[in-house]
């Protein structure tokens, strides 16, 4: 017996995309035959599923699709406070898959048929016990010897032979052939004939279009064409001095030194520690919470006056391991500004700044019953006070929704954009100034939020020179009203 790979996927693949594993078997064609597939919390006895699969009609493969499992495994990591690093635990999944096969247990015999006290003894090694239901399937459908096909019960067994239960008279060719299973289809099951170890899935959702060009070595973080676990863009993204991002990233090599390195249009060049240890990380590299930083040349801080723009990138034993990303500081005026953060198709936490004008409106919920008046009687007569309710009020509680507006935007912002409308995952935040350079706001406050704008248009500059982009969000939260 062997299990042979046909096709399997990716050591590192994104959840919520196919995640297909395919292989034959040299027993395939066996009565009652199925693939077993056993998957594991990787290096553990932990099995978290369990599938028997089917061989396909004409290839004879056993093919299985894991996403909708490993999607219930991953989910996100959010850390509102953090600006340094952080073990990404929740945002992927390391596993196993062992592959094994069952089929009916047959026990086939070719040697003549023997009388044994007038019933019919069947000479072949064997594993039944008295009292075991069996069936006989003879070759040529019982012709000669019915008595003989079907339904029998072991009533004796010995080294190399078994009796059953069918009168030795009744036999009118000893030299037919057959096939015996258990009458309860028990089956023969050998599991982890092979295993593929070591596979990771993350929290990413990649195009449709864009799958069949998913190469998983590209994030592996080993040159500088490598890129993070986001879809952030390289260029032409611009972000406020207020804004947060966090990026997820493969942390492949353990061994060694791992940084984030910051270069600005200055020439100062400052880096800090990946020291998390999981195989998926979070850094903060946002223009307000990239954090502290060590200088490499120039001088502190990363985001001066001067500042217009700053790239970031990965760095493992002082040798870039991937792609610059650049984010250009907006230093508009304004004294508010919403942030709108996000989880973006990668995993990671990109944001948005809208900076136009917002409209902030409420709805309030109301639940009535009509109960009667009970009034009240004075000299006979019944009457009622004009304070008395018939529809009272049972449960109140507003919610409220903002219209959000962003400045004119660049094209590749208004992909990114995209992925802020669909997200599953957002969080508002307001931020206030009271300086007038806009360094450092007055308060900020992360609340969840819900965007109801189902809808958007994909920006090219040769439609329209100038993007902007509106979106209406509600907190996810109603307020009660007290009564």
């Amino acid at each position: 017996m062997a299990i042979l790979l046909i096709a399997k996927a990716d050591p590192l693949m994104p959840a919520y995309n196919p995640i297909k594993f395919i292989y034959a078997s040299t027993n395939s064609g066996n009565p009652g035959f199925k693939f077993v597939f056993d998957i594991y919390e990787s290096g553990t006895a932990n099995k978290i599923a369990e599938y028997r699969v089917l061989p396909q009609y004409v290839s004879g493969y056993g093919e299985i699709d894991l996403s909708k499992l490993l999607q219930a495994k991953v989910s996100y990591d959010l850390e509102l406070a953090n600006t340094t690093v952080y073990d990404a635990t929740n945002s992927h999944y390391k596993y196993d898959v062992a592959i094994g096969e069952e089929y009916l247990t047959i026990v086939q015999y070719f040697a003549n048929l023997t009388n044994n006290g007038g019933n019919v003894q069947i000479n072949v090694a064997n594993s039944f016990v008295v009292g075991d239901q069996i069936n006989i399937a003879q070759v040529g459908g019982g012709v000669a010897n019915p008595n003989l096909e079907g339904l029998q019960t072991v009533i004796g067994v010995g080294p190399g032979y078994l009796v059953v239960n069918s009168p030795w008279s009744l036999v009118t060719n000893a030299t037919v052939n057959g096939d015996i299973t258990y009458a309860d289809g028990r089956r023969t099951i050998n599991r982890a004939l092979r295993q593929d170890k070591n596979n990771y899935v993350f929290n990413g959702a990649i195009r449709w279009v864009e799958w069949p060009a998913y190469d998983y070595q590209d994030y592996l973080l080993n040159n500088v064409t490598d890129k993070l676990l986001t879809t952030l863009p390289t260029d032409g993204y611009h972000a406020t001095l207020a804004q947060d991002l966090w990026m997820d990233a493969v942390n492949n090599s353990p061994a060694g030194s791992h940084r984030m390195v910051f270069e600005n249009n200055l020439g100062d060049i400052l880096d800090k520690d990946v020291a998390a240890t999981d195989h998926v990380v979070g850094i903060s590299v946002g223009p307000n919470n990239h954090g502290a930083t060590n200088v490499v040349a120039g001088s502190a801080p990363l985001i001066k006056p001067g500042t217009e723009w700053y790239d970031f990138y990965y760095e493992h034993l002082g040798t870039q391991t991937s792609q610059k990303y650049r984010i250009y500081l907006d230093r508009r005026v304004r004294d508010i500004e919403y942030h709108i953060l996000f989880l973006d198709r990668m995993g990671s936490w990109g944001s948005f700044a809208f900076t136009g004008r917002y409209y902030e409106k409420g709805n309030v919920t109301r639940e009535q019953f009509n109960r009667d008046v009970q009034g009240y009687i004075s000299s006979q007569y019944w009457s009622y006070n004009t304070q008395d309710k018939g529809y009272v009020n049972s449960y109140i509680s507003t919610d409220t929704t903002i219209d959000l507006n962003t400045n004119w935007m660049t094209e590749e912002m208004a992909q990114y954009f995209s992925e802020l409308i669909s997200s599953p995952e957002t969080y508002i935040k307001k931020a206030i100034y009271d300086d007038e350079d806009c360094e450092q706001p007055q308060s900020t406050e992360y609340i969840s939020c819900n965007i109801l704008t189902s809808s958007y248009e994909l920006f090219k500059k040769r439609n329209k020179n100038l993007i902007r982009q509106s979106i209406t969000i509600k907190y996810a939260n109603n307020d009660l009203v007290n009564g």
